[in-house]
């Protein structure tokens, strides 16, 4: 049986220990792994910002089983200090490693439950070596909705969205920053060549697009509006609220998106659902591709 992927296993390790306390020999015959490598990876667990306690038993869990109470941030506090990072220009040191910690360390964790798919699990895992060590890969029989086709793609890989679902890369054939979804990659084969092109490593936004600058929008949703965001795209949850003032949205949603396109195709899908509060160009955005419906 192949091993399962480190980041998989992190994952699996830490929602295991949120529900039930286990020993390290526990863990390691759940999840078909040395001990020494549990050992290792309850020390990468800390690293990201849990305690992880054991007793008198040696059985591990996450702090807030001893303590009582939960050490994991709401939403809402997600989405405050999300607010206080906003302000940090992207090159200071601090700012990635806080916003790793801060998604392990809040409700977002059921994100992680993408990758109880061990495949999809093997492909990121397979990604994040190739980011960090500068290598070239190749997407094998990736479907493309746009071409209708299906076929293999060498890129160069810049970063994945924070939710692990697109990888943002360069493609050597059409020299072009694009945007590829995990799930529609059959494979990954991470390549012996090195990345040849030096690209600015944009960030990507929720929905898929990356651009040079980040465009605050803000926008209140209906019930459903807000029900359909968040169960599309996960990640939304830190960047929603209440909102009181009109009842007919109860939910707004405030994200720096890289581009219109991609949170314009969601929008564009729900006429009447949604009010566009800023910025005014959005709101013209939408009225271009769509004429009406709004507010």
């Amino acid at each position: 049986m192949a091993e399962i992927p480190k980041s998989e296993r992190i994952f699996r390790i830490i929602r295991i220990l949120r529900e039930r306390k286990k020993t390290v020999k526990q863990l390691s015959e759940i999840l078909s792994v040395s001990e020494r490598n549990i050992y290792r990876d309850l020390e990468d667990i800390r690293i990201l910002g849990y305690t992880v306690p054991s007793d008198l038993e040696a059985r591990y869990s996450l702090g807030e089983e001893s303590t009582g109470k939960s050490t994991h941030f709401t939403l809402e506090e997600t989405r405050l200090i999300r607010e206080y990072l906003s302000v940090l220009p992207g090159t200071h040191p601090l700012k990635k490693s806080i916003e790793t910690k801060l998604y392990l360390s809040s409700e977002l964790i059921p994100l992680a439950d993408e990758l109880t798919d061990k495949h999809r699990g093997t492909m990121v895992s397979r990604i994040n070596e190739a980011i960090s060590n500068g290598n070239q890969i190749k997407l094998i029989k990736y479907q493309s909705n746009n071409s209708a086709t299906q076929e293999d793609r060498l890129v160069e890989p810049i970063s994945l969205s924070e939710d692990f679902t697109i990888l943002n890369a360069f493609e050597v054939k059409s020299q072009k920053q694009k945007t590829f979804k995990i799930a529609r990659m059959e494979a990954v084969l991470v390549l012996n060549s090195n990345n040849k092109t030096k690209v600015t490593a944009n960030e990507l936004d929720i929905f898929g697009f990356t651009g040079p600058q980040p465009i605050t929008v803000t926008v209140q949703l209906s019930f459903t509006a807000h029900r359909l965001l968040f169960e599309e795209f996960p990640a939304s949850r830190a960047y929603l609220s209440q909102n009181s003032i009109r009842q007919e949205f109860p939910f707004e949603f405030k994200y720096e998106v890289r581009d219109f396109r991609g949170i314009g195709r969601f929008l564009l899908g729900l006429p009447g659902q949604i009010s566009v509060i800023a910025p005014p160009a959005l709101k013209e955005y939408l009225v271009e591709r769509a004429g009406k419906g709004y507010g």
